[in-house]
């Protein structure tokens, strides 16, 4: 018996390597992926998605990276699946490196792969995105913020830390700070969400400055409305862009006449979002 088993296992392997191969025969297609290469993976990847697959996790990890520096997204997230499911929590190491160039929740697959091994390891989740905060990587402490406003969303644990990486060294990491202060992750401590954004705008990098004018765009504070009037002026188009739109709707004499302004810009984004911005219901404060 035990013989027999030891022959399926090894017969077992062998099909999965196979599956491996002929995977990576057609995500090395040359020419082009055109029409039903998906159908033609999916049987692939749905046969390598099993926790019998584990054996392969330092190949899959070498594809995965090698597919990430590549920028095909594709084949980067057939294969960050079939990891996640055959490895569980131990593929999330490498998944979370693979975000570092992608960290938007945009419903592509490996996003969706992260979220549902967050889910199912809450606590190795945690524990790695904190490692990723502390990482002399920025990309990796990005993808640290992302983590942490995924699995601590109300900001009621962990905002001092989100608050710290607003001061970061890396413009990258501010901005992200920035996003994440404009979300519901800022109940962890309003007021100084709102302080550490209104200071944002003044940022030196122009990135930290747009992150922080879209964050404060849906706030009524009247401190909130002079800031955005002032960022009108901001050298940065998308900042300027992105004033316009946050004063849209503010019943303040300042805002509207901040638009009138914007309506003239010299760039043409900025003057269709000061049109339709003016063209916006006055809301009460």
């Amino acid at each position: 018996m035990a013989g027999a088993a030891r022959e399926e296992g090894e017969a077992e392997r062998a099909a999965l390597r196979r599956a491996l191969s002929e995977l990576d025969a057609l995500l090395g297609t040359d020419g082009g992926r055109g029409s039903g290469f998906r159908d033609r993976c999916d049987p692939l990847v749905d046969q390598l998605s099993t926790p019998s697959a584990a054996f392969l996790r330092a190949e899959l990890e070498q594809r995965l990276a090698r597919y990430v520096d590549a920028d095909d997204s594709f084949a980067r997230d057939q294969i960050a699946h079939v990891l996640a499911v055959a490895c569980g929590q131990d593929a999330l190491p490498a998944l979370l490196r693979a975000m570092v160039t992608d960290r938007n929740d945009d419903g592509d697959t490996l996003q969706l792969d992260v979220l549902h091994l967050f889910r199912e390891w809450p606590e190795t989740s945690l524990k790695l995105s904190l490692d990723c905060t502390a990482s002399d990587d920025p990309g990796m402490r990005r993808v640290g913020l992302w983590g942490l406003s995924i699995i601590d969303f109300t900001g009621a644990t962990y905002f001092g830390l989100v608050a710290e990486a607003a001061s970061d060294p890396d413009p990258g990491v501010r901005a992200d700070a920035m996003s994440t202060l404009g979300t519901v992750f800022a109940e962890g401590n309003p007021s100084q969400a709102l302080a550490i954004l209104i200071n944002g705008t003044s940022d030196v990098a122009p990135e930290v400055r747009r992150g922080a004018v879209m964050a404060l765009g849906t706030s009524r504070e009247e401190t909130v409305t002079d800031v955005l009037v002032a960022r009108t002026s901001d050298v940065d188009p998308w900042v300027r862009y992105r004033a316009a739109w946050g004063l849209a709707g503010r019943p303040s004499s300042r805002a509207r006449a901040a638009l009138e302004r914007l309506m003239t810009d010299e760039d043409g984004d900025v003057r269709d979002a000061a049109r339709q911005a003016l063209a916006r219901p006055i809301k009460g404060p």
